[in-house]
């Protein structure tokens, strides 16, 4: 695993709201997470590289065994990782406030997605920096929190 990187305000971000869709029509798990800031000082990107088409802050969902039994995953990976259907978030999350984040995974064919729904939080919330992990959070912990 890639190690954690030194952010400064990582520890500082909490995850304020979860929630799980099931898109039947096209067979997508979709995640909408609101992170707050609590620092002082916005949360953003500080990965640089010499490329251009640059991403910043991104989120993805790594399921446990559970979740991962049931849903598309990208091959050839040494991650068990979800084939991704979509994404979007506000990039920046300005001090004291929330980013919206929301990403949408493809559910294997067949099925039953009431499992699905009862296991969408089975699994891990990260933040990355370009390649570096930032935090991870267990959703399933975050849930009961919540």
């Amino acid at each position: 695993m890639i190690p954690l990187t030194g952010f400064h305000s990582a520890n500082q971000l909490v995850i304020t709201n979860i929630e799980t869709t099931i898109i039947k029509a096209e067979n997508i798990l979709r995640y909408d997470i609101k992170i707050k800031n609590t620092d002082t000082t916005p949360f953003k990107s500080e990965f640089d590289y010499p490329g251009q088409h640059y991403y910043g802050l991104e989120i993805v969902i790594q399921p446990n065994k559970k979740l991962a039994s049931k849903m598309e995953l990208v091959e050839g990976s040494e991650f068990i990782k979800m084939i991704p259907m979509g994404a979007g978030s506000t990039g920046i999350i300005d001090s004291g406030k929330e980013g919206s984040f929301h990403i949408e995974y493809k559910i294997k064919n067949g099925t039953d997605l009431n499992e699905i729904k009862q296991l969408a939080c089975d699994s891990t919330l990260i933040i990355l920096d370009g390649v570096n992990i930032v935090k991870e959070f267990s959703l399933e912990k975050v849930k009961n929190d919540l």
